[in-house]
């Protein structure tokens, strides 16, 4: 069988940089990255250049995406654009049946954005369209195992976690909370899953800190949730997990950008979690072209329902998206 043929939708993303490693990993694990398509045919065409001269991949520059469907055959799209824009494109690939892998959060910007996300996870799965979201952490749990060979795999009754996201206030909340909803929905399964006793505290301090507290339920767990936001600009950008006080963090050595992960006496390798995801996303890829049925994607609207509840929760007269 041939390869799976795929277009990247902001392969030069100016914010984050995911384009490139994304395009790397995805050609790494099988897939034929074919064109990329940019918001100006300078910027396509600029992207196009970096994936070739990086990393050896030739992919064709549109900055159309009319343009990219009625000149590339291709199987899937991936949307790596911002939060914004992934609407427009989800619409675009359920009209031309594509399967999809989109950056986190599957959608904003626009009112109802969870109703708007069931509407579109219905219509891909009425289709048999695989779609999936770029959450990572979950990629993660093999290693904290690793490092915590006395955990049971159970759902923990706490889960804290540490990230140093970019942006502040609301924005903050909508580029980070996917992170611990992936993990709590990948550690408690279930169809259901709410949100209670939702709230903020700033801890004034350098760096600054945001925690967003919540109770995570499900039927047969209650987790306390506790996610620390902080203002920190170093790079590479601090982050770290705990579930029932087994604390584990992410260590990132330069370089050559190798990952582990520490309690603070151990050590045990971290695998690129971005990487083991769209191996994962490649493999289902694979099986869905060759007959499978793809993987349910209702969690993914069920995660954005929940990031918008948390969002609509917090006290900031900036956010205006998930209204």
């Amino acid at each position: 069988m041939s390869a799976a043929r795929v277009a990247l939708v902001g392969a030069r993303r100016a914010r984050q940089g995911l384009g490139p490693f994304v395009a790397r990993d995805l050609e790494a694990a099988g897939v034929e990255v074919r064109a990329v398509l940019g918001t100006r045919a300078s910027s396509a065409s600029n992207a196009a250049d970096e994936l070739a001269r990086r990393f050896g991949i030739r992919a064709r520059s549109y900055a159309s995406l009319d343009h990219l469907l009625a000149s590339e055959a291709i199987d899937a799209l991936v949307i790596l654009s911002p939060a914004e824009t992934h609407e427009r494109y989800l619409r675009a690939a359920l009209e031309a049946r594509l399967h999809v892998l989109c950056e986190k959060p599957l959608m904003w910007g626009a009112p109802d954005p969870a109703l708007r996300a069931r509407e579109l996870v219905d219509g891909f799965r009425a289709r048999g369209l695989l779609l999936e979201e770029n959450c990572q952490w979950p990629q993660v749990l093999g290693a904290f195992r690793d490092l915590h060979p006395d955990w049971d795999g159970r759902p923990p009754e706490s889960l804290w976690m540490l990230l140093a996201p970019v942006r502040r206030g609301a924005d903050a909340l909508r580029d980070s909370l996917p992170h611990p909803l992936s993990l709590l929905q990948a550690l408690c399964p279930d169809p259901d899953p709410r949100l209670e006793e939702i709230r903020f505290e700033t801890a004034r301090g350098v760096p600054e800190t945001l925690r967003v507290r919540f109770r995570y339920c499900v039927r047969g767990a209650r987790v306390a949730c506790n996610v620390e936001l902080v203002a920190d600009a170093h790079v590479p950008r601090p982050a770290a997990l705990a579930l029932d006080g087994r604390r584990a963090e992410r260590r990132i050595r330069l370089p050559d950008y190798r990952m582990e992960l520490s309690d603070g006496a151990r050590v045990v390798p971290l695998p690129d979690p971005l990487t083991r995801h769209l191996a994962v996303f490649a493999g289902n890829l694979a099986g869905v072209l060759a007959g499978s049925a793809p993987p349910d994607p209702a969690p993914i609207a069920r995660r954005l329902d929940m990031l918008a509840a948390l969002v609509d929760a917090f006290p900031d007269e900036r956010k205006d998206c998930a209204t």
